[in-house]
């Protein structure tokens, strides 16, 4: 059960007509425990009896469940009061919550009698409790001007000016009021200034509003607005990081003198405390005057003297409250300091996808929150940087994650000129310590305005890293290489492709190489890239191509090798294999070549044996995934020999784990040797957890592998149209890989539901052509030996 008091007194949820026992539950509730003694005589100082009076007035309480605590002679409330509510709120800084509780005047419309002291006790708390309020009232009107909204902050201070139930205002709280209504030239500003002046009451200007939103700060704001008096605050922060609009909002909440840091004559940043423009002692006296409240900003800009002077006044601990705004930290001892970085995204939570575009910089919030683009509002700033310095921003900005040692070496400057201008750029509030560009996409969006001067930047970057973080800058820079960047280009090219194959992309590594066709040097590598896509002939064509020599490298045959047995030449293959010895991963891949005949001949024994030595010799190599994968074929040769499925591959998915492409790789071939072994109950489960693997991987081939073989599944169940979906999202995962072998799969099977025999046999045409001779024969047989089913599944 509420006892309402404020606006009305009744309990909420039932009708009690007693008038005077519920006054004396809602002097209870606010007042708190109480002698009986005290009770009655507040209550009833002229009954004959008070204590009696008293104790059928508590006979009422007690049927108000929760209304009435005795403890032997004093008396309490337990129950919840709108009163004590709102006072809560306002304790723990929810003003908006205490402000919608208030409902009316404390009491209002009160009938019942009343005697001289509790008539008085009755006025009393009606305004403390309407004056706390009209308090939490014009907090949130200053932090509504605070943050630039005017006219919400001028319809709160109006509200708090005629609250219900409110005395008059007082000298402390008239200028304020008439600062918040001032904002937007409010009706009633001109009443306040009227009733402020014939008090003698000193009004300042009010600022006005920002053009845009003020955002975030609110703890600052709220750690400035109650800065004691003779207290001092330090604002530090680099160019850009929002001091200015800081000090600025804190203006608007009212009562705040802002100076602004000048040189030139004396005392001239003191200025527009006293006209005694040139005696210290004047400023001196404003500055000791405990009622002001003085916002400086640019402390790096004050003259000499004031400058000594603050000093000298901050150190004494009396006077003013004093906010101080700088980008260098402070020069006296503070009371607090503020140091302000970039907005967080708690802090831009009211605006959706801001703190993405800005990152948080409080220069680029203003600038979006007016609607200008961002490249432009940085723009400005760039341009006026000089031309090394903003050239090392832009080298910056261009790269995902700056390398300070590759941008130092592209910019040609020694350690001592970079060390100072990423200092600068630092300080400018364009970068974070260690070269972290803020919104470097507004930066990018900039460089593409000078296209041909982008492209030299990327040359020059490219020239200075190495590895596959160089490629992207070189194929940025592409129209203005140099002869000398081709080897460099191709270098980065190849460790690029190199690492996008490893990732399952081998579509990607062939576009990528494309551009490099004709590089001998790059021609093994090309060749892996067209295995890993199933164009195994033009692999094989681009070997040839190789002269004698090189043909006979062992690089070269293993990667011939392999092609051959994906064909179906696998004599061919294993004479090839059979010629490489050693323990490299050159071994490694001739030893899969050799596993995998055994297993196209299903020789299961000799596919466990080279699997198995390919495994150790990955292990050699420290390729954790490369060895996962071998063992997972040794795991599908011991359960063709007899063992059970999950004794064979327990040990490979234990290892996989945390190597989610390994895993779901692994759990592809686990899926399929269950159907093969008739416990097809279990390998629903086993599909989807490899999907879930390869798709946290990024592998799109394996992928693309699993929703086939899911596919399959489906197929040979007759539920048809999950099939063909399945075999739809295959095709879309390889769509742009150039992997033939595996988009012929997917697209024979879904023509096959589909009913198009044309296209069947247009896509087994295209499989011939590319040289997939033994995956068409496998199509075919399947077509025969299941009745006209060709469902084919592809072992990964």
């Amino acid at each position: 059960m509420r006892l309402r008091t404020l606006g009305r007194l009744s309990v909420e949820g039932m009708t009690f007509r007693r008038e005077k026992v519920l006054l004396l539950l809602a002097y209870l509730c606010i007042e708190g425990s109480q002698t009986r003694r005290r009770l009655a005589e507040l209550f009833w100082p002229d009954a004959a009896n008070p204590m009696n009076s008293l104790a059928q007035h508590l006979v009422h309480l007690r049927s108000l469940p929760g209304a009435l605590i005795e403890d032997g002679p004093r008396v309490a409330s337990g129950m919840v009061c709108d009163a004590c509510t709102m006072r809560t709120a306002i304790r723990e800084g929810r003003h908006a919550d205490a402000v919608a509780e208030y409902d009316g005047a404390y009491l209002d419309g009160l009938t019942v009698p009343l005697g001289p002291d509790l008539e008085e006790w009755l006025y009393e708390t009606r305004e403390a409790l309407a004056r706390e309020v009209r308090g939490a009232l014009i907090v949130l009107a200053t932090q509504a001007a605070a943050h630039g909204h005017a006219t919400q902050a001028a319809d709160l201070a109006a509200r708090a000016l005629t609250l219900v139930g409110a005395p008059p205002a007082d000298e402390l709280e008239l200028p304020r009021l008439w600062h918040l209504l001032s904002l937007t030239g409010h009706p009633l500003a001109a009443q306040v200034e009227r009733e402020a002046r014939d008090l003698g009451l000193a009004l300042h200007t009010a600022p006005t509003p920002p053009a845009t939103p003020f955002v975030g700060r609110e703890e600052q704001l709220h750690i400035l607005t109650h800065l004691a008096p003779g207290h001092v605050a330090w604002i530090t922060g680099h160019a850009g990081m929002g001091k200015t609009a800081l000090i600025e909002a804190l203006a608007r909440t009212g009562g705040w003198t802002v100076l602004h840091g000048q040189g030139g004559s004396l005392y001239r940043t003191l200025e527009p405390l006293t006209p005694d423009r040139l005696m210290s002692s004047g400023h001196a006296s404003a500055l000791r005057n405990p009622r002001l409240r003085i916002a400086l900003d640019v402390w790096e800009a004050v003259d000499d003297a004031s400058r000594q002077l603050i000093e000298d006044t901050a150190r004494e601990r009396r006077g003013a409250a004093l906010v101080i705004a700088s980008r260098l930290h402070p020069a006296f001892d503070v009371d607090v300091h503020l140091q302000l970085d970039v907005l967080t995204s708690d802090d831009l939570q009211a605006h959706p996808g801001l703190h993405e575009r800005t990152e948080g910089h409080p220069t680029l919030v203003a600038a979006a929150l007016r609607g200008q683009p961002l490249d432009v509002r940085q723009g400005a700033r760039v341009r006026a940087l000089p031309a090394p310095v903003r050239d090392t921003y832009l080298i910056l900005a261009i790269q995902t994650t700056p390398d300070l040692r590759a941008t130092r070496r592209a910019t040609g400057m020694s350690a001592d000129s970079f060390a100072l201008t990423l200092s600068h750029l630092t300080q400018e509030g364009l970068t974070a310590e260690g070269g972290h560009v803020y919104a470097a996409a507004a930066a990018r969006d900039l460089l593409e305005q000078v296209p041909v001067h982008a492209k030299l930047l990327h040359l020059k970057l490219a020239r200075a890293l190495s590895g596959p973080v160089a490629w992207p800058h070189y194929e940025a820079a592409r129209d203005l290489w140099e002869d000398m960047d081709e080897d460099g280009a191709a270098r980065a090219a190849g460790v690029c492709a190199a690492r996008l194959q490893r990732r399952g992309f081998p579509g990607q590594a062939v576009a990528l190489l494309d551009t490099f066709a004709d590089r001998a040097d790059l021609a093994v590598q090309y060749s892996w890239a067209l295995i890993g896509v199933g164009r195994y002939a033009e692999a094989l064509k681009r070997l040839d191509a190789l002269s004698p020599l090189e043909r006979q490298s062992v690089s070269t045959l293993v990667a011939r090798a392999t092609a051959l047995v994906r064909m179906g030449r696998m004599n061919e293959a294993v004479q090839l294999a059979q010629q490489i010895s050693g323990s490299g991963a050159d071994a490694a891949r001739a030893m899969g070549v050799l596993a995998q005949a055994a297993n196209m001949r299903e020789d299961w024994n000799e596919t466990r044996r080279y699997s198995q030595i390919a495994a150790e010799l990955w292990q050699l190599e420290n390729e954790d995934e490369e060895q996962l994968n071998a063992l997972a074929l040794v795991a599908k040769a011991n359960v063709r020999l007899g063992a059970e499925p999950v004794a064979a591959f327990r040990q490979v998915l234990e290892r996989s784990q945390g190597l989610p492409s390994a895993r779901g790789l692994a759990l592809v071939n686990y899926a399929q040797v269950l159907i093969d072994r008739g416990q097809a109950d279990l390998c629903d489960s086993v599909m989807e957890e490899a999907i879930v693997e390869l798709t946290t991987a990024g592998n799109w081939l394996g992928l693309a592998i699993a929703l086939g073989n899911l596919g399959v599944r489906r197929h040979l169940q007759g539920r048809l149209l999950e099939a063909a979906e399945h075999y739809r999202e295959a095709l879309r995962y390889l769509k742009g890989t150039g992997d033939i072998r595996h988009m012929g799969l997917a697209l024979s099977n879904l023509s096959e539901i589909e009913g198009d025999l044309s296209a069947f046999e247009d896509t087994l045409q295209m499989l011939t052509r590319a040289g997939q001779h033994e995956l068409v024969a496998q199509i075919r047989r399947n077509a025969v030996s299941l009745g006209g089913s060709a469902a084919s599944v592809i072992h990964s």
